[in-house]
């Protein structure tokens, strides 16, 4: 039988996923549809990959660096790009960005013929644009203005699939021209195994609100430092960024430093002892669709806190199985309390995240993909 090979763009370095603990088995080949998968990263120098190997389960891996673009490479790089995908001569070619990255892959799936699926994790019109205007995040908007104006429609128009990890990521492929049944909803996968029998991290006194995410702008965590005064719980928070020194001041200024426990990072592996670890998790998120955190939570079966999107969207899963409130400490404060202290809201919350979750639990949405990459192979 012959081997089937894919190469993957998969929109930063594999050493940037390894140092955030990012490192998911199968995440790139799913149901080990593929004995090899190539990645094309562009960077100067890679990670072990020895050390990331379990992204591809039982698939050989190879890594090919190719250095760090730069705003012309859609012009320069192209071709250089594409022979070396030509030499690893792959089945299908796999992108995870509209951006640059996904230009490449898209050039050269198109220039060799070959199968071509990408996939949408955000939308770049509202999440992109439209919010990195509204919070002043100036560098962020200038990068999807200029994806916006030379590769995303490129990438989209391309594509034999379009794989989108909510509904508001398909809404941007919808409303630019990609035709439905050329899109798939496949939720970003947490396996319910992962949860099982796991047992808490942390055993305190007070009740844990957990909060998972990057400190930036949209993401920020602000608004349940500023609540803690109002709760009695102690906030866990797991996550780093350029917001981290203004959070740290935030925290000292409202004398509730005592009441938060911080985490950098955490191995992905690791994470479901912490949700398990929870009463509540709080996402205070100013982007649409839904972050793999609240996902993680309702396998963890913990009632999920979440503020409305800015722009354009619900939020998703979050509406159906949690409570969604505005973006403010007293909001934030008033729901926690609500939770930790009604035992018939809290176990109804849970029971209606963990009934979600069976419906995108990972193991079906592996399969879902591993289908996708079968359907663009037999055309």
């Amino acid at each position: 039988m012959k081997k089937k090979i894919l190469c993957v763009f998969p929109g930063d370095s594999l050493k940037a996923f390894y140092e955030k603990g990012e490192v998911k088995g199968r995440y790139y080949n799913p149901c080990d549809f593929f004995d090899e998968v190539h990645f094309i990263t562009f960077c100067d120098s890679e990670v072990d990959p020895d050390k990331v190997k379990r992204i591809v389960g039982k698939a050989k891996i190879f890594v090919h660096p190719m250095g760090k673009l730069k705003p012309w490479s859609l012009w320069t790089d192209k071709n250089r790009v594409a022979s070396v995908v030509e030499r690893i001569n792959p089945d299908a070619i796999r992108a995870f960005s509209t951006s640059a990255h996904g230009f490449m892959a898209a050039f050269a799936a198109k220039k060799l013929g070959i199968p071509f699926v990408v996939s949408l994790h955000t939308n770049p019109e509202a999440d992109g644009r439209a919010l990195s205007w509204r919070l002043g995040w100036w560098k962020n908007w200038l990068s999807f203005q200029y994806n916006g104006f030379f590769t995303e429609q490129f990438v989209l128009d391309s594509a034999d699939k379009v794989i989108c990890v909510y509904e508001f990521a398909r809404k941007f492929a919808l409303d630019s021209g990609v035709p439905k049944e050329k899109t798939e909803l496949v939720y970003n996968k947490v396996y319910a195994e992962n949860y099982a029998g796991v047992k808490p991290a942390l055993k305190l006194l007070k009740p844990v609100v957990l909060f998972v995410g990057r400190l930036i702008p949209g993401k920020s965590p602000e608004n349940l430092i500023r609540a803690l005064p109002s709760i009695d719980a102690v906030l866990v928070m797991v996550g780093s960024g350029p917001l981290k020194a203004r959070l740290d001041g935030i925290a000292g200024e409202l004398g509730v430093n005592e009441k938060i426990i911080r985490f950098p990072s955490i191995p992905n592996k690791d994470l479901p002892a912490y949700f398990k670890s929870a009463s509540v998790f709080a996402l205070p998120i100013d982007y649409g669709g839904v972050a793999i955190p609240v996902i993680e939570a309702m396998a963890a079966g913990v009632p999920v806190v979440v503020s409305k999107p800015l722009f354009g969207s619900n939020a998703e899963l979050s509406e159906e199985a949690g409570l969604v409130v505005e973006n403010t400490p007293a909001a934030f404060a008033n729901a926690i309390n609500r939770v930790l202290k009604d035992g018939k809201l809290y176990y109804g919350l849970k029971k209606k995240g963990l009934e979600k979750f069976k419906g995108i639990e990972g193991g079906k949405m592996e399969r879902k993909e591993a289908s996708v990459y079968a359907g663009v192979l037999e055309k």
